[in-house]
């Protein structure tokens, strides 16, 4: 089937918004927090919101932070900033201290809209922030407090769409990513049109989203796959939006039943928990059809997935992007190849390319570049940083940061994110170290590891395993030698590993791999002196 583009009356998130409220009305779109709200809900909250805030002086332009975690609040915030033009400003709720201060002084914002799980958090940099001086407080059980209630805002005007115009190039969203523990995040400058084009990517050229199908994940709001692919792919398909809140494997079959899902949106990771749970006697009888996720540093397990499609009688569908490019890649139900994380978008073009950006050929890695064959796809640029823009985009392709390869038949295969990844030579290239660390973290006694390549004289990079060890467990290098031995392959067998107290981490709880190479290999044990591989 030939690819589509959304028509022209239908290019910004404000039309999107409106346009199907007039069509379904009371018909529901979101179940999310034991509350149903309809389309026309959604469309008036949205109103009377964005009615306020144009009243309070925030216009076209202004950013406005939104530190919270999944409710029905957040979505309606959404929707009401983009009809008068304004950008939201989604921010990761793992972030604390220093990470979370920078992203709300760098947005610009003088707003922000936090929740009563990340208040204490907001609270603890207030004082590094001055630029927000209007605060509102989501959460109707709180009273006495220093902030604007968020329901002020629904009262009033909920009938007038504000006349704000606004253009499919206008931004929408900055969305604030954080590559790895030692850098500060960068705010990714997203146009309505991406958002658009992203969810009618998914439900007409993708994934052939109909009015029947339910929707389900727990994945956040601030990720933007959440909210392309599901809220706004569900809105362009007149399809129902349901929306948990954080991950429980113990709940997860029961939510998809409850809700009579068919289709669930997911990451690597939660794949793996579920694959490891045990069986029950109805897990083919799940009602969800289709499983759409993104690798996000995971490199895909084909045996893993083969194994859960026949146990529950889904179809998996993976897929690659980051924030800067959105979708770039996915598996489809009529052309898809389990391990590979699937072809282009249609609107995008996509290449393996090597340090100089050279092409390389079909089954070496390389990074993946991508760029966008119509306009306003994918980001704009990093909010206020011009320099970090121009080198995002060097030599006219958006660098991923993936590291990849296509196979003959043009399927992208993903192997890591390049932090994630080590370099093992021309022939060997790189592998990931969170396969290396998934074996390891399996290892009973182990608390948690974490992997990196330490550079030889070659140029080459020999891997080193960090592990912390449960309180009280007996672990040796060579119980974890012996383990990745039977697990993987040679190339991915640590050569130094090192048995340690804790990691360094940043101030959101990620571990400093940077840290860890800088430590070289002194105090590590050396597989290469006494002992040998069986293989």
């Amino acid at each position: 089937m030939d690819a589509t583009a959304p028509p022209e009356t239908l290019r910004t998130v404000k039309s999107a918004v409106e346009m199907k409220a007039a069509r379904n009305e009371d018909e529901i779109l979101l179940h999310c927090q034991n509350r149903a709200v309809s389309y026309a809900e959604l469309d008036r909250n949205a109103n009377a919101i964005a009615n306020n805030l144009r009243a309070q002086g925030i216009e076209k332009g202004d950013v406005v932070c939104l530190f919270m975690y999944n409710c029905p609040e957040y979505i309606s915030l959404f929707f009401a900033l983009a009809k008068i033009g304004a950008v939201a400003a989604p921010i990761d709720t793992r972030f604390r201290d220093e990470t979370l201060a920078y992203a709300l002084s760098q947005s610009d914002a003088t707003t922000i809209f936090i929740d009563a799980k990340t208040r204490p958090e907001y609270e603890s940099v207030t004082a590094s922030v001055p630029n927000i001086t209007r605060e509102y407080l989501v959460d109707e059980t709180a009273t006495d407090h220093p902030y604007r209630a968020f329901s002020t805002l629904l009262e009033g005007d909920s009938t007038s769409t504000p006349s704000t115009t606004v253009e499919p190039s206008d931004p929408v969203a900055v969305i604030y990513v954080q590559r790895n523990a030692t850098e500060r995040p960068k705010g990714v400058v997203l146009p309505h049109y991406s958002y658009i084009n992203t969810g009618w990517e998914a439900c007409e050229n993708l994934f052939d989203f109909t009015e029947d199908d339910r929707i389900f994940t727990t994945l956040p709001l601030y990720s933007i796959f959440t909210f392309q692919i599901g809220i706004i792919g569900t809105l362009l398909a007149d399809a129902v939006f349901i929306l948990a809140g954080q991950f429980d494997p113990s709940q997860f079959w029961d939510q998809i039943e409850s809700y009579d899902a068919t289709v669930f949106l997911y990451l690597s990771r939660m794949l793996s928990v579920l694959h490891n749970q045990d069986e029950r006697p109805t897990n083919s009888e799940t009602p969800a059809e289709m499983a759409i996720g993104h690798s996000f540093g995971f490199t895909t397990d084909e045996a893993m997935f083969r194994t859960l499609e026949e146990r529950f009688d889904i179809t998996i569908l993976e897929g690659y992007g980051v924030t800067p490019a959105t979708i770039a890649t996915y598996n489809r139900p009529d052309d898809r190849r389990l391990g590979s994380v699937g072809k282009e978008a249609s609107y995008v073009e996509l290449e393996i390319v090597d340090g100089d950006d050279w092409p390389v050929p079909p089954g070496e890695t390389g990074e993946i570049v991508v760029r966008p064959t119509e306009p306003h796809t994918m980001m704009q640029g990093y909010y206020g940083q011009p320099e970090a823009t121009t080198e995002a985009f060097r030599n006219q392709w958006l660098h991923t940061g993936g590291i990849g390869y296509k196979d003959e038949d043009g399927y992208l295969h993903f192997v890591a994110n390049r932090d994630n990844s080590i370099y093992r030579g021309r022939i060997d290239g790189r592998i990931s170290s969170l396969e290396i660390e998934s074996v390891i973290d399996a290892q009973p006694g182990v608390r948690q590891s974490s992997v990196v390549g330490v550079t030889n004289e070659g140029g080459s990079e020999e891997i080193k395993a960090f592990v912390v060890p449960e309180e009280d467990a007996d672990i040796t290098p060579i119980d974890i030698c012996r383990r990745c031995e039977r697990q993987l392959p040679y190339l991915k067998v640590p050569r130094y590993i090192e048995i340690r107290d804790e990691f360094p981490r940043s101030p959101s709880g990620k571990i400093r791999k940077q840290d860890l190479k800088a430590e070289g290999t002194v105090d590590a044990w050396d597989r290469k002196s006494g002992y040998e591989l069986s293989r």
